[in-house]
């Protein structure tokens, strides 16, 4: 009976080796697949710089993350200095928050309104006089992606983003006793403007092996507030303060992002 129970002994112990092989496959297809999801996880990150954000006077660092397949969320701080930009559509239009004109005039002046009289001193991002100082911003940038997993391929973002811009500016005087004439040679006057950004963006970026590059056009609404130094002669009686200002309007935006991702 031994002797005839030989054969299925065989048999049973290289049936039981095939499983064990095939158990050996299968769980060196799941650690596979495990190692190739950890490297994905890895490049969850970006952190970015805009190279043409001196256009603005915003000189930022922002820095992305992935939340899963097709969501991030990106947010941005940095420091403003002169805004170049609005300084050339103010030259451009020749529209100035300060302007005589009193179809452009938007200031709400120190002295009385019905006085009539308008503001003398250097206009708006007239930079001649007045010299920029250091502000900052921040923006916070959810972002959803459609193409490919996040964050490669294109995407729509919803931005917020804010802007504080300092200057300052010598006050007016009377160069001599008696003559009439008034100079910005007096002691510095503080300036601010607030800018908000509500945006819509639409982008791509492009992951490389640790370089990213992404492309965005924006629209929205976009609300300016400030104040600046006003002065006027007023005859001989010279009047001067601080004059604030508001504007709203719609907001057009390009930008180039260079980053390193990890």
């Amino acid at each position: 009976m031994a002797l005839c129970a030989l054969p299925f002994m065989g048999h049973a112990q290289s049936s039981k080796k095939d499983r064990k092989d095939s158990t050996v496959v299968i769980i060196f297809n799941d650690n596979s697949k495990a190692e190739e999801k950890k490297k994905s996880s890895g490049e969850d990150n970006i952190v970015k710089i805009a190279p043409l954000g001196f256009i603005n006077g915003t000189f930022p660092i922002y820095f992305e993350r992935r939340i899963n397949d097709f969501f991030t969320v990106q947010v941005g701080l940095g420091a403003t200095g002169r805004n170049y930009w609005r300084g050339l559509i103010r030259s451009a239009s020749n529209v100035d928050f300060s302007s005589s004109d009193k179809e452009y005039n938007t200031m709400t002046y120190p002295w009385a309104d019905n006085l009539g009289l308008y503001d003398e001193a250097d206009l708006t991002f007239d930079f001649n006089h007045r010299k920029p100082s250091v502000g900052y911003m921040f923006s916070v940038q959810p972002r959803f992606y459609f193409e490919s997993d996040a964050p490669d391929g294109a995407f729509l973002g919803l931005a917020l983003e804010y802007g504080r811009y300092n200057f300052n500016i010598p006050g007016k005087v009377e160069t001599f006793a008696g003559s009439g004439t008034y100079e910005h040679i007096g002691a510095l006057k503080n300036e601010h403007e607030n800018i908000a950004d509500f945006m819509v963006y639409w982008g791509y970026q492009s992951v490389f092996d640790r370089m990213t590059l992404e492309y965005t056009t924006g629209l929205g609404f976009r609300s300016v507030s400030g104040q600046k130094y006003a002065f006027n002669s007023n005859n001989g009686n010279p009047l001067e303060g601080m004059a604030s200002y508001k504007q709203s309007v719609f907001n057009f935006n390009i930008g180039i992002k260079v980053g390193y991702h990890f």
